[in-house]
C-alpha cells in the first residue's frame, strides 16, 4: 500500500532552536517511533527542511529549518520525499544539491527537484509516478533548484511524458498557511491536474488540514496537514494519511494522526469535530471572493501568532541565551 503524509520538518524551526524536532532528533528520538511499517508498504512525504552539513546562513539563522546527515542515522527514513517547497533553498544551491545527494547515497527516492521532477517506481505490481512541484513563491533564491511555480502546459506535458504508469501522483505545495479550505482558483486547477491525468492530487503548505474530494473518480486531498512538525497550535497537530491500495482498482483511504509532545505523529481513531473529513469536506462548498478568503487567512494567521506567542514565552527560559536573542529579533521581524 502506498501511505502518504504531509509536511515534515526535522530540524529546528524559527521559534524553538535548541528545543524543537532537530534537537530531540539530535538526541537520538525516532520521529516515525509511533508508525508501524512494513515492507509492503511505501511511504511518501514533504521533506520542508535541509538536510545538509553546509548552509549559506550565518548564526541562528543556520540552523533554523537544517540538520547535518549524521543526526539521522538512527531511524529509517520515508521511501520517497517531495523536495518542492519553500524551505528546501532556505541554505543555499550548495545545501539542496547536498540534501538531494545525501538522500541518493542513503536509497531514499525524491520528486521535485528541477533536474527530476518525477519519481518512477514499481508498487503492488503496478508502475507509479510520483511528479512534485511547488506553486509558493521562494524567499531565499531567485533561481530555485527545485521545480518551481511551473506553467500549466509544463505540467501537463511532464504528466503526458509518464502516460505509460498505471498511477500518476501530483504532490504541490500550494495554497495558505493554517487556514482550513482552499480557495476557489485553487479547487479549479485541482480539477485541471486531473483532467491532465492525474490519479491522485495531494496539497500541502497550510500546515492544517484541509478536506478532500473525489473529482471524474479520481481523489483530491487539498491539504494533509503536518506530519512531524513543531507547531504549538491545536489544529497544526492534526494531519492525515493517504492510504492507496493498488491491486486490482486503485483504493483510497485515510488515517488521522495527531502530533504529539515528543514531535512524533500516531495514528488516532477519532479526533474532534472540527478536525473530522466531514466538517472539512463541507467546507470545500465555501466559493468566496478573494477579498473575502484572504480576510478569513488573516483571521487564521492572526489566532496561530497568539498561540505561537504564548509558547515563546513559555519556552524562553529554555533556551540557550544566545538563542533566545536571536528569536526576539526574528520574532519582532516576522511578527509571529
Amino acid at each position: 500500500m502506498l501511505r502518504i503524509v504531509g509536511d515534515i520538518n526535522l530540524a529546528d524551526g524559527y521559534f524553538d532552536t535548541g528545543i524543537g524536532t532537530g534537537s530531540s532528533i539530535k538526541q537520538g528520538m525516532n520521529p516515525f517511533t509511533h508508525l508501524q511499517r512494513t515492507s509492503d508498504d511505501y511511504w511518501i512525504g514533504n521533506m520542508e527542511c535541509v538536510c545538509a552539513e553546509t548552509s549559506n546562513q550565518q548564526g541562528l539563522k543556520a540552523s533554523q529549518f537544517r540538520i547535518s546527515p549524521q543526526y539521522l542515522d538512527g531511524f529509517k527514513h520515508l521511501d520517497c520525499y517531495g523536495v518542492a517547497n519553500n524551505h528546501v533553498m532556505q541554505h543555499g544551491h550548495e545545501a539542496y544539491q547536498s540534501m538531494l545527494t545525501y538522500l541518493e547515497q542513503n536509497g531514499v527516492a525524491y520528486a521535485g527537484a528541477a533536474a527530476k521532477k518525477t519519481h518512477v517506481f514499481e508498487h503492488q505490481g503496478k508502475r507509479v509516478a510520483f511528479t512534485a512541484f511547488c506553486q509558493r513563491p521562494d524567499n531565499f533564491t531567485q533561481s530555485p533548484l527545485y521545480w518551481s511555480l511551473p506553467e500549466y502546459e509544463e505540467i501537463k506535458a511532464e504528466l503526458n511524458a509518464h502516460k505509460d504508469c498505471d498511477y500518476r501522483i501530483v504532490f504541490v505545495h500550494w495554497g495558505n498557511e493554517f487556514i482550513n479550505y482552499p480557495y476557489i482558483d485553487q479547487k479549479q486547477f485541482a480539477h485541471e491536474l486531473i483532467d491532465s491525468g492525474a490519479n491522485l492530487v495531494i496539497g500541502m503548505h497550510s500546515h492544517v488540514m484541509q478536506g478532500c474530494e473525489n473529482y471524474k473518480g479520481q481523489w483530491i486531498f487539498y491539504s494533509l496537514g503536518n506530519f512531524v512538525f513543531n507547531m504549538p497550535w491545536t489544529p497544526a497537530e492534526f494531519g492525515l494519511i493517504v492510504n492507496v491500495d493498488l491491486v486490482d482498482e486503485p483504493r483510497v483511504s485515510y488515517d488521522y494522526i495527531h502530533i504529539g509532545k515528543d514531535f512524533s505523529p500516531i495514528i488516532i481513531h477519532e479526533v474532534p469535530r472540527d478536525f473530522q473529513m466531514e466538517t472539512l469536506n463541507n467546507l470545500l462548498d465555501v466559493n468566496e471572493e478573494n477579498e473575502k478568503y484572504y480576510a478569513h487567512v488573516r483571521q487564521c494567521n492572526k489566532r496561530y501568532r497568539k498561540t505561537n506567542r504564548k509558547a515563546i514565552i513559555m519556552n524562553f527560559l529554555h533556551m540557550k541565551p544566545t538563542d533566545s536573542l536571536g528569536i526576539i529579533a526574528e520574532f519582532i521581524k516576522k511578527r509571529i
